[in-house]
């Protein structure tokens, strides 16, 4: 019947009378149709065994498929990074040789990745170097994907859009995978800006706050002007940073995350990045651009304000608020009060000033009616009580 399952014949006893032939027990089966009876317990005619293998086959299949379907798919592999320092930032090495390469795995996802490649060189630069003299002072980091080489400035490292080393690490060493998972063809630098910021971290507040505020003041803003953002001051390289951020978001909101990846294979095969976007993810580049400006802006904040995180944000605020007000009016009261004392005290004073000014004023009338009185006197007026001896 199947592997594992042994049968033997049915024994089937009789008692033979003298000339006689043997029959069979009332409820036992003939001698010329003879069932087998299986280790299971169950009892099946020889016709029916092809239909009872089918089944149990079927059965071991059905239980054999979930197992291997449930097997655990093999995590991709770190990339190797090789830290360079000088002395003076041999401690800030140590530290960034221990940061967790975890983190890169979503970037690794986005980018459509196996196989990290060739280890990446890591080079942290101190502030007094020729080299960070040489670099505008908002530039925490940068990457040279075709010398797989990260270089980073450790004293910078709280400048927008990252506001860590570790995040600043993982942000450049993206954009080498990426550009390994595009076969080395160059990148629009909003799209690996943008990518590198969604394997990194979610579009967190401030990215919202400042997409609204560079709509409403900027209104839309065309890729080729986005492109030229990245290469302005720290404000204009915020902002660029910002709505890169926002629009690969939603990107790949709209068309999975798996359509990164499809869009840096498609430019791998030598596929201009336009018809790459559309390839991978069935929708024109300016159609999704054009989307993604005509979306009203109340819906991002709709969407963010739903969140627990922004709920208790907006609860603490108001607490603060509240606290703040309290305290300002209490500060305003004393102040009253201190002014009022003041006044009062300022008051008796001129007061106390004006009685001892009377005061003296009254003494000298005195004093000179006593004087004048005396020049006045008379010894040898009738009735006066002088005696002259």
């Amino acid at each position: 019947m199947g592997e594992g399952v042994s049968c033997r014949p049915y024994a089937v006893s009789s008692e033979r009378t003298t000339g006689a032939p043997a029959r069979p027990a009332f409820g036992e089966p003939s001698r010329s149709r003879r069932p087998r009876r299986c280790t299971i317990g169950m009892v099946y005619p020889e016709r029916v065994r092809p239909a009872v293998v089918l089944a149990l086959t079927m059965l071991v299949a059905g239980a054999a498929r979930p197992a291997a379907q449930s097997r655990p798919a093999v995590p991709p592999r770190a990339p190797v990074l090789e830290i360079d320092a000088p002395a003076s930032l041999r401690t800030v090495a140590e530290r960034v040789a221990r940061f967790p390469l975890s983190g890169l795995a979503n970037a690794m996802r986005l980018a459509g990745l196996t196989d990290p490649g060739p280890p990446i060189d890591v080079v942290l630069v101190a502030e007094g170097s020729e080299l960070a003299r040489g670099t505008p002072s908002w530039i925490s980091g940068f990457a040279d994907a075709g010398r797989s080489l990260v270089v980073l400035f450790p004293e910078r490292t709280r400048l927008y859009p990252t506001d860590s080393l570790e995040a600043l690490l993982q942000h450049e060493v993206a954009h080498v995978l990426f550009s390994r998972a595009a076969r080395g063809r160059p990148l629009p630098r909003w799209f690996n800006e943008g990518l590198a910021l969604a394997a990194e971290r979610q579009v967190a507040f401030e990215d919202r706050s400042r997409v609204a505020w560079t709509r409403m003041r900027h209104g839309e803003i065309a890729l080729a002007d986005l492109e030229r953002l990245f290469t302005g001051g720290p404000a204009a390289t915020r902002r660029a940073y910002a709505v890169a951020s926002a629009l690969v978001a939603d990107v790949l909101e709209r068309h999975g995350d798996a359509s990164a990846g499809r869009i840096l294979a498609g430019l791998g095969r030598d596929r201009s990045f336009p018809r790459a976007f559309e390839e991978a993810t069935g929708e024109p580049l300016a159609a999704a651009v054009e989307r993604f400006w005509r979306r009203p802006v109340w819906i991002r904040w709709v969407a963010f304000a739903g969140r627990p995180l922004y709920q208790w944000m907006v609860i603490t605020v108001l607490a603060l608020c509240a606290i703040y007000a309290h305290r300002r009016r209490r500060a305003e009261q004393r102040r009253r009060w201190a002014e009022e004392e003041e006044h009062e005290l300022a008051e008796g004073l001129r007061r106390a000033e004006q009685r001892r000014r009377w005061a003296e004023e009254e003494g000298d009338e005195l004093a000179e009616d006593l004087r004048r009185r005396l020049r006045e006197a008379n010894p040898r007026a009738p009735g006066s009580a002088y005696d002259e001896h």
